[in-house]
């Protein structure tokens, strides 16, 4: 089933991993088309049980967006109530964990150089930078499919351990030195001890300090010498052995100054990083092989996600149509001239581009003045009303608006139904009511004004051409005002709006179409009211009616197509 977006924007495609941070999540950036990783750390409660920001949350989103060609990349960092999401970019290929696994012994002396030099460089720029890892391990390296070596996680250790998740300062148990296991003050050595336990690591495919619990790390960080490598692997260099456990020296003066120096005197009894990186780029493609990599088809990414990157141009396309459109229509009954018109026309469809709320909302004035210039001052003045309510609350926000216009657009087309449907499927629950019910009075008005009769739901192309000049609307539109049936149809559109984005909130297609069917009876039930109610003041004017009943399960089939296509694009929570 389809997960919420988180941050509205990003698409969860498939949990990658769990760890005592929190959980990570390859998702997919509706604006910017690509995969990511979202790492997700919650935040701590307090008594009362209430979310607080842990400590140290700028100190670790400084150290997180450390831009580097071996560090992964951050491109975002934010937090909402309860957790901070960290958003990398995603790197296709496997961790240093899973090759170890996948090949089931030691690196080679080249593969093992390729993965000191880009690990000592990502350290080397982040300590320059003032910022510490805490957390090295084979599980934070990750080689891409060219065999590209990539750190991650910088910061996080420190906000896991501020936000109550870690065990002294950050860090796994079997890489860490006694003193971040005790919580003194670190400095760069802190992160020479885990380098070289890394690399001893991908050397012996043994850690010496390896424990299930804090108790065992500690111990074996206090008591275990370890062994020499070459006891693992003899045929390692003898050199490798000394450089090591210098590196894994307990007492902190006694460890090499900085990664680059560990580096340095590593890479003198290494391989060569070059054929390093192409047999690692062979290990990771026999890995991904054996399914190891994040294999995530792209057809789990619906079209509406794919179209965000351009929903503000296509809004905008729209708003500038409806803005000139209500223009001209608004200002032609003033005589002013078709040049004068249409110039006023272009400006608001030039200002519904720019600014769609300011655009519109002129326009929405300049059409109900039209109105009122047509002698219906009464209806001018009560959708001016209601039109200023809607706006100020939610149309000046932007193309929003449009929720308002659909249904008389989707009029012509006899699918009117599907306007507070379509609202639903993309706004919050009370933006998507307001809007709809607006909606309603507009399509019923438009369609009385073309000559329709009730239920009110078709719009003939001619009244979009020339609204003033269309036949028929006098009858009709005494027809409409002559009960109070069409408050019925406001509540149906608002109501059936307001049921479908409920369940729209879960950004999936199977409550998008339970929220269609619940939607459509609330639209019949409102028209079903309506005729009820006609029918005592007037029996020749029928609400509900066959053509009706069509208009609806067309307008519900078109949601169908509309859910098929791609899950709503919602925001996780409010």
């Amino acid at each position: 089933m389809e997960q919420p977006l988180i941050l509205d924007r990003y698409r969860p495609l498939e949990e990658l991993g769990e760890g005592g941070y929190g959980t990570v999540v390859l998702a997919y950036d509706t604006r910017m088309q690509r995969r990511v990783a979202i790492k997700r750390l919650p935040f701590p409660s307090d008594r009362s049980g209430r979310p607080v920001a842990p400590a140290g949350l700028a100190e670790a989103r400084t150290a997180a967006l450390l831009n580097h060609p071996s560090i992964v990349t951050v491109h975002e960092w934010d937090t909402d109530a309860d957790e901070a999401f960290i958003i990398m970019e995603h790197v296709d290929g496997a961790t240093l964990a899973e090759l170890l696994r996948a090949s089931d012994g030691p690196l080679t002396l080249d593969e093992a150089a390729a993965v000191v030099e880009a690990v000592a460089d990502a350290l080397e720029f982040a300590h320059d930078n003032g910022v510490l890892h805490l957390d090295i391990k084979p599980d934070n390296v990750i080689v891409t499919r060219d065999g590209r070596v990539k750190v991650a996680d910088f910061g996080i250790a420190a906000l896991s351990t501020s936000a109550g998740h870690g065990h002294g300062v950050g860090g796994t148990p079997g890489y860490m030195p006694l003193e971040q296991i005790r919580g003194e003050e670190l400095d760069e050595r802190t992160d020479v001890w885990a380098f070289g336990v890394l690399v001893y690591e991908i050397l012996t495919d043994a850690n010496p300090y390896y424990a299930d619990t804090w108790e065992g790390a500690v111990f074996k960080a206090e008591v275990v010498e370890p062994p020499a490598p070459r006891e693992f692997v003899p045929e390692l260099p003898a050199a490798l052995d000394d450089v090591l456990l210098t590196a894994l020296a307990p007492v902190v003066s006694d460890r090499y100054p900085g990664v680059r120096s560990l580096a340095n005197h590593l890479l003198a009894g290494l391989g060569d990083p070059r054929a390093g990186r192409r047999s690692l780029a062979a290990l990771v493609e026999e890995a991904c092989g054996e399914g190891l990599c994040d294999e995530v088809e792209s057809e789990q990414v619906g079209l509406w996600d794919r179209l965000a990157p351009w929903s503000r141009a296509a809004s905008g396309a729209a708003g500038a149509l409806a803005a000139a459109w209500m223009a001209w229509a608004g200002l032609t009954p003033f005589a002013l001239g078709g040049l004068a018109v249409g110039a006023a026309s272009a400006l608001l469809a030039l200002a519904a581009l720019l600014a769609p709320g300011l655009g519109l909302g002129v326009a929405t004035v300049l059409l109900l003045a039209g109105i009122a210039r047509e002698g219906m001052l009464l209806a001018a003045a009560l959708l001016l009303v209601a039109a200023a309510a809607a706006w100020w609350f939610f149309g000046r926000r932007g193309a929003t608006w449009l929720a308002a216009l659909a249904g008389p657009v989707l009029g012509v087309a006899r699918v009117s139904p599907a306007a507070p449907l379509l609202a639903g499927f993309m706004l919050p629950p009370l933006p998507a009511a307001v809007l709809s019910a607006l909606g309603a009075v507009l399509t019923m008005g438009a369609s009385a004004a073309s000559g329709a009769g009730a239920p009110f739901t078709d719009i003939s192309v001619a009244f979009l051409i020339d609204p003033w000049a269309s036949a028929g609307g006098s009858q009709a539109a005494r027809d409409l005002v002559s009960s109070v049936a069409p408050l019925m149809v406001v509540l149906g559109w608002s109501g059936a709006a307001a049921a479908m984005s409920l369940f729209c909130r879960s950004a999936s297609r199977l409550m998008a179409l339970l929220g269609t069917a619940l939607g459509a009876l609330v639209l019949l039930g409102g028209y079903l009211l309506a005729d009820a109610v006609a029918l005592e003041v007037n029996a020749s004017v029928t609400w509900s009616s066959q053509a009706l009943l069509l208009s609806v399960a067309a307008s519900s089939i078109l949601m169908v197509l509309v859910i098929a296509a791609g899950p709503p694009t919602r925001p996780e929570e409010e």
